[in-house]
Protein backbone atom coordinates (compact mmCIF):
# COMPACT_ATOMS: atom_id res chain seq x y z
CA UNK A 1 0.00 0.00 0.00
CA UNK A 2 2.62 2.41 0.81
CA UNK A 3 4.76 1.68 -2.50
CA UNK A 4 1.31 2.51 -4.10
CA UNK A 5 1.20 6.00 -2.23
CA UNK A 6 4.82 6.60 -3.16
CA UNK A 7 4.61 6.16 -6.88
CA UNK A 8 1.21 8.20 -7.12
CA UNK A 9 3.16 11.06 -5.71
CA UNK A 10 5.84 10.37 -7.93
CA UNK A 11 3.73 10.60 -10.64
CA UNK A 12 2.28 13.71 -9.71
CA UNK A 13 5.31 15.38 -9.13
CA UNK A 14 6.66 14.16 -12.55
CA UNK A 15 3.38 16.07 -14.65
CA UNK A 16 4.23 18.86 -12.15
CA UNK A 17 7.61 19.35 -14.04
CA UNK A 18 6.30 18.53 -17.29
CA UNK A 19 4.28 21.32 -16.84
CA UNK A 20 7.07 23.97 -15.26
CA UNK A 21 9.15 22.81 -18.58
CA UNK A 22 6.22 23.35 -21.13
CA UNK A 23 5.55 26.84 -19.85
CA UNK A 24 9.54 26.91 -20.34
CA UNK A 25 10.06 25.91 -23.42
CA UNK A 26 7.14 27.33 -24.70
CA UNK A 27 8.44 31.17 -23.83
CA UNK A 28 10.15 30.79 -27.34
CA UNK A 29 6.76 30.71 -29.36
CA UNK A 30 5.25 33.30 -26.85
CA UNK A 31 2.12 35.21 -28.60
CA UNK A 32 2.44 39.12 -27.30
CA UNK A 33 -1.11 40.21 -27.57
CA UNK A 34 -0.38 42.87 -25.32
CA UNK A 35 -2.13 46.30 -24.56
CA UNK A 36 -2.54 47.96 -21.65
CA UNK A 37 -3.40 44.59 -20.06
CA UNK A 38 0.22 42.71 -21.04
CA UNK A 39 -0.73 39.55 -21.63
CA UNK A 40 1.09 36.48 -23.28
CA UNK A 41 -1.37 34.04 -25.35
CA UNK A 42 1.23 31.37 -23.99
CA UNK A 43 0.97 28.19 -26.62
CA UNK A 44 1.24 24.84 -24.36
CA UNK A 45 0.31 21.11 -24.92
CA UNK A 46 -2.85 20.37 -25.07
CA UNK A 47 -2.67 17.64 -22.61
CA UNK A 48 -0.49 19.19 -19.91
CA UNK A 49 -3.54 22.21 -20.35
CA UNK A 50 -5.99 20.15 -19.97
CA UNK A 51 -5.10 18.60 -17.05
CA UNK A 52 -4.42 22.10 -15.20
CA UNK A 53 -8.10 23.27 -15.62
CA UNK A 54 -9.62 20.09 -14.95
CA UNK A 55 -7.53 19.72 -11.96
CA UNK A 56 -8.52 23.06 -10.85
CA UNK A 57 -11.74 21.64 -9.85
CA UNK A 58 -10.94 17.90 -9.41
CA UNK A 59 -13.63 16.93 -7.03
CA UNK A 60 -16.64 18.31 -8.65
CA UNK A 61 -18.43 15.62 -10.40
CA UNK A 62 -20.40 17.85 -12.03
CA UNK A 63 -17.27 20.20 -13.31
CA UNK A 64 -15.65 16.79 -14.91
CA UNK A 65 -18.52 15.52 -16.47
CA UNK A 66 -19.24 18.16 -18.72
CA UNK A 67 -16.17 18.22 -20.15
CA UNK A 68 -16.28 14.66 -20.63
CA UNK A 69 -19.49 14.64 -22.25
CA UNK A 70 -18.42 17.60 -24.20
CA UNK A 71 -15.86 15.05 -26.20
CA UNK A 72 -18.60 13.53 -27.27
CA UNK A 73 -19.77 16.16 -29.46
CA UNK A 74 -18.12 16.47 -33.12
CA UNK A 75 -18.46 19.87 -33.93
CA UNK A 76 -18.99 22.63 -31.48
CA UNK A 77 -17.93 24.77 -28.77
CA UNK A 78 -17.89 25.07 -25.11
CA UNK A 79 -16.96 28.09 -22.43
CA UNK A 80 -16.88 27.62 -19.09
CA UNK A 81 -16.63 31.09 -16.99
CA UNK A 82 -16.23 31.59 -13.59
CA UNK A 83 -16.63 35.13 -11.97
CA UNK A 84 -16.64 36.60 -8.01
CA UNK A 85 -19.94 36.35 -6.78
CA UNK A 86 -20.72 33.27 -8.41
CA UNK A 87 -19.76 30.30 -6.66
CA UNK A 88 -20.11 27.65 -9.22
CA UNK A 89 -19.56 29.00 -12.58
CA UNK A 90 -22.05 28.79 -16.09
CA UNK A 91 -20.93 26.36 -18.78
CA UNK A 92 -22.34 27.27 -22.32
CA UNK A 93 -22.71 24.44 -24.76
CA UNK A 94 -23.19 24.75 -28.29
CA UNK A 95 -23.27 21.61 -30.80
CA UNK A 96 -23.58 22.38 -34.30
CA UNK A 97 -24.47 19.09 -35.55
CA UNK A 98 -27.63 19.88 -33.31
CA UNK A 99 -29.50 21.78 -35.39
CA UNK A 100 -26.86 25.31 -33.56
CA UNK A 101 -28.11 23.89 -29.72
CA UNK A 102 -26.89 26.43 -27.06
CA UNK A 103 -27.37 25.47 -23.57
CA UNK A 104 -26.36 27.15 -20.82
CA UNK A 105 -25.66 24.76 -17.94
CA UNK A 106 -25.15 25.55 -13.85
CA UNK A 107 -25.10 22.85 -11.44
CA UNK A 108 -28.50 23.98 -10.81
CA UNK A 109 -30.31 24.20 -13.88
CA UNK A 110 -30.06 24.55 -18.06
CA UNK A 111 -31.56 26.57 -20.18
CA UNK A 112 -31.50 27.38 -23.74
CA UNK A 113 -29.51 30.28 -25.69
CA UNK A 114 -30.51 31.77 -28.83
CA UNK A 115 -28.05 32.71 -31.51
CA UNK A 116 -28.34 34.84 -34.13
CA UNK A 117 -28.23 33.39 -37.43
CA UNK A 118 -24.86 35.47 -38.03
CA UNK A 119 -23.30 34.37 -34.78
CA UNK A 120 -23.97 30.95 -35.63
CA UNK A 121 -21.98 30.88 -39.24
CA UNK A 122 -18.93 33.50 -37.85
CA UNK A 123 -18.95 30.29 -35.16
CA UNK A 124 -18.88 27.66 -37.55
CA UNK A 125 -16.29 29.83 -39.72
CA UNK A 126 -13.94 30.25 -37.10
CA UNK A 127 -13.94 26.99 -35.67
CA UNK A 128 -13.02 25.48 -38.70
CA UNK A 129 -9.80 27.63 -39.94
CA UNK A 130 -8.66 27.86 -36.39
CA UNK A 131 -5.29 26.21 -36.53
CA UNK A 132 -4.63 23.28 -33.84
CA UNK A 133 -3.38 24.83 -30.88
CA UNK A 134 -3.88 24.85 -26.80
CA UNK A 135 -2.69 27.99 -24.96
CA UNK A 136 -2.42 29.89 -21.40
CA UNK A 137 -3.24 32.99 -21.19
CA UNK A 138 -0.86 35.38 -18.76
CA UNK A 139 -1.49 38.77 -17.80
CA UNK A 140 0.47 41.03 -15.61
CA UNK A 141 -2.72 42.94 -14.94
CA UNK A 142 -6.56 42.03 -14.26
CA UNK A 143 -9.57 44.08 -13.77
CA UNK A 144 -9.41 44.30 -10.14
CA UNK A 145 -12.18 41.46 -9.50
CA UNK A 146 -11.84 37.42 -10.05
CA UNK A 147 -12.59 35.97 -13.21
CA UNK A 148 -11.97 32.90 -15.34
CA UNK A 149 -12.73 31.75 -18.91
CA UNK A 150 -11.98 28.29 -20.69
CA UNK A 151 -13.05 28.12 -23.91
CA UNK A 152 -12.80 24.50 -26.10
CA UNK A 153 -13.10 24.19 -29.62
CA UNK A 154 -13.84 20.91 -31.11
CA UNK A 155 -14.42 20.03 -35.38
CA UNK A 156 -14.35 17.10 -37.15
CA UNK A 157 -14.74 15.04 -34.22
CA UNK A 158 -11.21 16.25 -32.47
CA UNK A 159 -9.88 18.86 -30.13
CA UNK A 160 -9.23 21.86 -32.60
CA UNK A 161 -8.78 24.48 -30.09
CA UNK A 162 -8.27 25.15 -25.77
CA UNK A 163 -7.78 28.54 -24.40
CA UNK A 164 -7.85 28.88 -20.49
CA UNK A 165 -7.59 32.72 -19.06
CA UNK A 166 -7.59 32.60 -15.59
CA UNK A 167 -7.53 36.60 -15.48
CA UNK A 168 -8.43 38.91 -17.97
CA UNK A 169 -11.01 38.77 -20.57
CA UNK A 170 -9.26 37.37 -23.85
CA UNK A 171 -11.25 39.35 -26.48
CA UNK A 172 -10.81 43.30 -24.87
CA UNK A 173 -6.90 41.98 -25.74
CA UNK A 174 -5.28 43.12 -28.72
CA UNK A 175 -3.03 40.97 -31.21
CA UNK A 176 -1.81 40.54 -34.64
CA UNK A 177 -1.67 36.43 -35.02
CA UNK A 178 -4.08 35.53 -36.39
CA UNK A 179 -5.34 32.31 -34.30
CA UNK A 180 -5.52 34.28 -31.62
CA UNK A 181 -7.63 36.67 -33.36
CA UNK A 182 -9.89 33.62 -34.02
CA UNK A 183 -10.09 32.34 -30.64
CA UNK A 184 -11.12 35.91 -29.57
CA UNK A 185 -14.13 36.58 -31.86
CA UNK A 186 -15.30 33.19 -30.74
CA UNK A 187 -15.12 34.05 -27.23
CA UNK A 188 -16.54 37.57 -28.04
CA UNK A 189 -20.02 35.86 -29.11
CA UNK A 190 -20.20 33.10 -26.65
CA UNK A 191 -19.26 35.45 -23.68
CA UNK A 192 -22.04 37.99 -25.25
CA UNK A 193 -24.94 35.24 -25.56
CA UNK A 194 -24.26 34.41 -21.61
CA UNK A 195 -25.95 38.51 -21.19
CA UNK A 196 -28.98 37.95 -23.82
CA UNK A 197 -32.51 37.39 -23.21
CA UNK A 198 -32.84 33.49 -23.19
CA UNK A 199 -35.78 31.87 -24.35
CA UNK A 200 -35.52 28.66 -22.48
CA UNK A 201 -38.10 26.04 -23.37
CA UNK A 202 -37.17 23.96 -20.54
CA UNK A 203 -35.33 24.62 -16.78
CA UNK A 204 -33.93 21.25 -15.72
CA UNK A 205 -32.84 20.81 -12.02
CA UNK A 206 -29.58 19.46 -12.52
CA UNK A 207 -29.05 16.55 -9.44
CA UNK A 208 -26.34 17.44 -7.01
CA UNK A 209 -22.68 15.52 -6.36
Amino acid sequence: MKSIFVKHNYMKQIFGLILFLSFVVCQSQKVNVSGESECLAVPIASEVLQWQYIDMRKDSIYYKSEFANFVKIKNGVLLYKWQEGHERGQFLIVDFDKNFSAILKTEKLSKEVNFLVGDQKKLKFASEILEKKSYYQRCRKDHGHAILYILVVRCNDEMKAQYYSPMNHPYEIKTTDSNIYLIQEIFSIMDQALYKDFKPNKIAKVRKN
